[in-house]
């Protein structure tokens, strides 16, 4: 399929493409990249106009074919029906920033995202959308699709004055909290050892980060201006610990004295 088919200009051309990687995804994670991205087949974007995200794809349910996957909640993995879908949100994003246009709301995860650099990630939800707007001063167009394990967004319109790329930069590292503790009669599991003895990871901690990405244009090879894009917080996870319960220590019975009288 062509552009040209929409009746656009025929100065249209790719004009940015972004993809990321879904290769470790497991299958029901795999199935719902795949999905979602077929609702990106050729979508027009007229000058002005904006691009919901949610509006496009529709809602992550059953019934739509959509399956149980890893999701991340308030700074936590677990199970969601259509596990994945934000790494497709994500992808499109920086595919449609990279392009030369613009967004109205965007939101980071509540954890670092592995598939892209921290500030460039965009989480989507039944609650968050992700709203992209074409500023520029002509129609778009947006295809997205999977090819050999990877999301790929390609982005045409008129050619663009500059080359535009994104740089992620960490403006903090927020320290991993100190883990809760369980206590335990024993161990059962992979036990680990610290200066206070043996204990198993219930649940890790991580280090979160403050972190802003910057919007470079660059031009016959060179950088020619820079700006920042956005700033965000990805928080630290506390994690927990199991230790083996502390005996105290016995004080050990004190020696019976027998005493001896003697009558003088």
């Amino acid at each position: 399929m062509s552009p040209n088919q929409y009746d656009f200009s025929h100065k249209m051309q790719k004009i940015s493409s972004f993809s990321t990687d879904f290769s470790s995804s497991k299958e029901e994670r795999a199935h719902n990249v795949a999905l979602a991205c077929e609702s990106f087949s050729w979508i027009a974007v007229k000058k002005g106009e904006k691009l919901s995200f949610n509006n496009v794809v529709g809602k992550r349910v059953e019934e739509r074919g959509y399956k149980n996957a890893k999701v991340i909640v308030d700074g936590e993995y677990t199970q969601g029906i259509g596990g994945g879908v934000c790494q497709v949100s994500s992808t499109l994003y920086n595919a449609w920033i990279r392009a030369g246009l613009g967004s109205e709301y965007v939101k980071a995860h509540s954890l670092p995202s592995s598939y892209c650099p921290l500030s460039t990630d965009a989480t989507v939800s039944e609650f968050i959308d992700m709203v992209l707007v074409n500023n520029s001063e002509y129609d778009v167009l947006v295809n997205g699709y999977t090819k050999d394990k990877k999301i790929i967004f390609d982005i045409y319109g008129h050619p663009l004055e500059y080359t535009i790329k994104l740089r992620s930069e960490v403006l903090e590292v927020l320290p991993e909290p100190s883990p809760t503790v369980e206590w335990a009669e024993q161990l059962d599991g992979e036990v680990l050892t610290d200066e206070e003895g043996e204990y198993l990871v219930n649940k890790k901690g991580t280090q979160g980060y403050k972190s802003r990405a910057i919007i470079e244009y660059y031009k016959d090879g060179n950088k020619v201006e820079e700006r920042e894009l956005r700033r965000d917080c990805y928080l630290p996870v506390q994690g927990a610990i199991t230790r083996v319960k502390k005996v105290e220590d016995t004080l050990p019975e004190k020696p019976q004295v027998e005493w001896k009288f003697k009558i003088f």
